[in-house]
């Protein structure tokens, strides 16, 4: 048996000049995240979803409008980082691209915060004032969600459309 080597799907695909310039700026979005992540509080860099830099502008991509304002408070710090690694920076751009942010709530019901009842109220009251279309049976559902859990041991009864 002759000892073969293996190599990098990487090195496969460099073999190609346009797959190589792709990943080459792969890589450099990649070192500018990284820069980035490392200038900022921990709590802040987990939302810095993707960096890019054409012709001095850098765009910031966080998962959530609520971390635009913070990250741009913070932009002097990460572009003298930046600028200390060579890269030339002269205007800063945050953007909240929510599509990269995770979908739905991944705590176990009991740990989620219960929704008060006044949220119930406004719920209805809305639903009320809409009237009777999807929209109006939707927020209606929406305002039994917010029920707390029968408690164990207490069955419940199915409304009229056989749903619990």
């Amino acid at each position: 048996m002759s000892a073969t080597t293996t190599r990098h799907i990487r090195g496969h695909l460099r073999r190609s000049e346009a797959v190589a310039a792709l990943l080459d700026e792969i890589e450099r979005r990649e070192r500018l995240l990284a820069v980035i992540r490392a200038t900022v509080p921990a709590a802040l860099a987990a939302h810095c979803r993707q960096a890019g830099l054409e012709a001095g502008r850098l765009t910031l991509l966080v998962d959530s409008p609520v971390w635009v304002d913070r990250l741009r408070f913070l932009s002097p710090q990460f572009i003298d980082a930046l600028t200390a690694n060579g890269v030339e920076v002269r205007e800063c751009r945050v953007r909240a691209a929510p599509g990269d942010a995770p979908i739905g709530d991944d705590r176990p019901p009991g740990a989620r915060p219960a929704p008060s009842p006044v949220a119930r109220n406004c719920l209805e009251q809305a639903a009320a004032a809409i009237g009777d279309g999807d929209l109006g049976r939707s927020l209606m559902r929406l305002a039994r969600s917010c029920d707390p859990p029968p408690a164990p041991g207490h069955d419940t009864q199915p409304t009229a459309s056989g749903c619990e």
